[in-house]
């Protein structure tokens, strides 16, 4: 079943992990990741806190390793 997610960059994260870290949110966790592989639709999301601008859909997380498959 399709549900929400969002993903955005970390700034503090990639900082003090030395790479670019990618923050998903799903199913009210947050998972830390370095890459992202989607299949799923996605659009950017304007809010009025931060982050300010993420990119939101509807599909099923996976996380394997330091990689979030969405599809």
């Amino acid at each position: 079943m399709k549900k929400a997610f969002w993903f955005h960059y970390n700034k503090p994260a990639s900082q003090a992990a030395g790479c670019p870290i990618l923050t998903v949110h799903y199913e009210g966790a947050c998972h830390l990741v370095e890459s992202i592989r989607c299949s799923a639709p996605i659009e950017t999301r304007i809010r009025k806190m931060q982050p300010r601008c993420v990119m939101a859909g509807k599909g099923t997380v996976r996380i394997e390793g330091r990689e979030a498959i969405i599809t």
